[in-house]
């Protein structure tokens, strides 16, 4: 494995370093970069990612965002949602009572 540093690469006078090694399986030669501003590293030749955990984030604040556009839209859908919520409220209110009535005969 050798290191070496990028001379014409910075992120906020943060070195970005470059590091070469072998697979140990084929002996191809891999190269990655660090990646200071996303805190990761940038495969750039040898390998590819198997799992990027950002884009699964990325990916739900989509969904979510969009979901919440389409209910804020449409007035019946925000209706039931303040119904459903209100539902669960109080469902979740009988149950704490239930149980503060039981502590109290026990207790």
């Amino acid at each position: 494995m050798r290191k070496e540093t990028c001379l014409d690469e910075d992120y906020l006078s943060i070195k970005i370093y470059r590091f070469y090694f072998k697979c140990t399986c084929c002996h191809a030669e891999i190269a990655m970069k660090t990646d200071p501003k996303n805190h990761d590293y940038v495969c750039e030749f040898g390998a590819s990612r198997n799992y990027e955990p950002w884009r699964d984030i990325q990916h739900a604040e989509q969904i979510l965002r969009a979901k919440s556009e389409l209910e804020d839209k449409d007035a019946m859908k925000k209706i039931e949602r303040k119904g459903y919520n209100s539902k669960k409220e109080m469902d979740i209110m009988d149950a704490l009572d239930e149980v503060k009535q039981l502590n109290k005969r026990l207790g």
